[in-house]
C-alpha cells in the first residue's frame, strides 16, 4: 500500500486563536504592472517641492522676460529702418512690378490737400508780407474772429468804372498768388461797390454786375499767376455799405466801400 500510494502532506489548519488577527487588515495593492499617479497615492507621501523654489522659478522666468525684451529694444539697426521707411514713403503704389492691380469702373483720384493754417497765424505772416512788398502796401488787412479779410481798393488796381485790372493790378496779384500758394485755406472773393450810381456810359447795368465782374477779374488774375486752389467769387455791390464806419467823411466811405476782398477762412480748401 504505501508503495502504491504517495502521502500528500496537508496544510496546517490556522490555530482558532490565530485565525482572525485582532485590528483592520491592511490590503495591499495588487501588482498590475501599471504605475499609479499622485491621485492614487496619498498625499502625506507625495513629495511636494519647497515653496521657495516655486517662487525662485517664477522670478527666473520674468527676469529672463525682462532681459530678453530689453536685449531686442537695445539693438535695433536705425540704418535699416530709417531705408525701409523711406522706401515705404516714396512709393505711390505698394505693388510688385508684373502684378495685376486691380481696376475698377470708377476711381477714387488722390488730391495731396495743404493744410489750413489758423487766421491768426496767417495774419503774422501776411503783416510781414505786406509791410516788405511795395505793391501790396495798399492793401487793407482786417482780422475777424474766423476769417481774415485782405481788402483791395478798386481805385489803384482798376481804372474808373472798368472791371479789368490795370498792370499795377495784375502785378499785385502775382505777388499774393505766391504768397496764397504756400499755405491751403480756403479763399472766398467778395466784390463791393459805393452806393454811388454808376455813369452813363458804363457797360453795367448795375452795381451787382460791376462788383461780380471785378471780383471774376481778381480770381481770374490769381489763376494766371499760378494759384491752383478753388475760388469762391461773390458780387455783394452796397449792401454791405452800411457797416461802414459812419463817424468818418462820406467821401473817404465811399473810397472803402469800393473794393474787393479776398476772405481767408480757416477751413481747407475742397471742404
Amino acid at each position: 500500500m504505501s508503495d502504491m500510494f504517495q502521502l500528500q502532506a496537508q496544510p496546517e489548519e490556522p490555530d482558532a486563536e490565530n485565525a482572525f488577527p485582532e485590528g483592520p487588515v491592511e490590503r495591499q495593492p495588487e501588482s498590475t504592472g501599471e504605475v499609479l499617479d499622485d491621485e492614487g497615492i496619498p498625499e502625506d507621501l507625495v513629495e511636494k517641492s519647497p515653496i521657495w523654489l516655486v517662487t525662485f522659478g517664477d522670478v527666473a522666468a520674468l527676469m529672463l522676460a525682462f532681459f530678453v525684451m530689453l536685449y531686442s529694444m537695445s539693438h535695433l539697426q536705425s540704418e535699416k529702418w530709417d531705408a525701409v521707411i523711406s522706401i515705404l514713403a516714396t512709393r505711390d503704389e505698394p505693388v510688385k512690378p508684373g502684378e495685376p492691380t486691380p481696376v475698377g469702373e470708377r476711381t477714387i483720384t488722390r488730391i495731396d490737400l495743404i493744410p489750413a493754417f489758423p487766421t491768426g497765424y496767417l495774419e503774422r505772416i501776411l503783416n510781414e508780407k505786406l509791410g516788405g512788398d511795395p505793391l501790396l502796401a495798399d492793401i487793407r488787412m482786417t482780422g475777424l474772429e474766423d476769417q481774415l479779410v485782405l481788402s483791395l481798393p478798386t481805385d489803384k488796381y482798376f481804372d474808373g468804372s472798368a472791371a479789368t485790372l490795370n498792370e499795377m493790378g495784375i502785378r499785385t496779384m502775382s505777388s499774393l498768388a505766391a504768397v496764397f500758394r504756400q499755405f491751403g485755406n480756403r479763399l472766398d472773393i467778395r466784390g463791393h461797390t459805393s452806393p454811388e450810381p454808376l455813369p452813363p456810359d458804363s457797360p453795367y447795368q448795375d452795381r451787382w454786375a460791376v462788383s461780380l465782374a471785378r471780383a471774376l477779374a481778381v480770381a481770374k488774375s490769381l489763376e494766371q499767376a499760378g494759384y491752383s486752389g478753388d475760388l469762391s467769387v461773390l458780387g455783394q455791390a452796397d449792401s454791405v455799405y452800411r457797416h461802414i464806419d459812419r463817424d468818418i467823411p462820406e467821401t473817404r466811405r465811399f473810397e472803402l466801400a469800393r473794393r474787393v476782398d479776398i476772405v481767408i477762412v480757416p477751413e481747407a480748401r475742397g471742404q
